[in-house]
């Protein structure tokens, strides 16, 4: 009788088109491998410096820049930078409290470099840089 040039779609076209769907999606697959990596590097790199700046505001707190306040004392940072670092046991990091200088200055006051650095297993992850204001020796 009377045959039509179309069909439908055979077995063959089925299993060609599944094929190139599983190169591209091979090919695609380490790049969604890689980003999802990063995504979680950047997610522990977010939660280092978080918690380096909350350990940095308290310094800070410690240690307001209010002029003329002479209670805040050089000694105090010094021995708060020769404190064992501080633990955070919910995510593992510590961190510690770098002062920029060895010995307390002659003038008053002054500004001083501190630095918190985050460590993770022993590997630093993060550094927060700032200054502290101290109005005495």
């Amino acid at each position: 009788m009377f045959q039509r040039a179309d069909d439908g779609i055979s077995l063959v076209e089925v299993v060609v088109a599944m094929l190139l769907l599983a190169v591209l999606s091979l090919a695609v697959l380490p790049l969604i491998i890689g980003v999802t990596q990063r995504t979680v590097d950047n997610r522990a790199l977010l939660s280092a410096t978080a918690f380096g700046r909350n350990e940095l505001a308290k310094v800070q707190a410690a240690f307001p820049a209010t002029p003329g306040d002479e209670e805040t004392r050089c000694a105090d940072l010094l021995s708060r930078a020769a404190a064992p670092a501080t633990q955070d046991p919910a995510s593992g990091f510590s961190a510690r409290l770098t002062v920029g200088v060895s010995t307390c200055p002659a003038t008053y006051p002054v500004s001083i470099p501190v630095v918190v650095t985050v460590y993770e297993n022993g590997a630093a992850v993060a550094s927060i840089t700032s200054r502290v204001r101290v109005g005495a020796e």
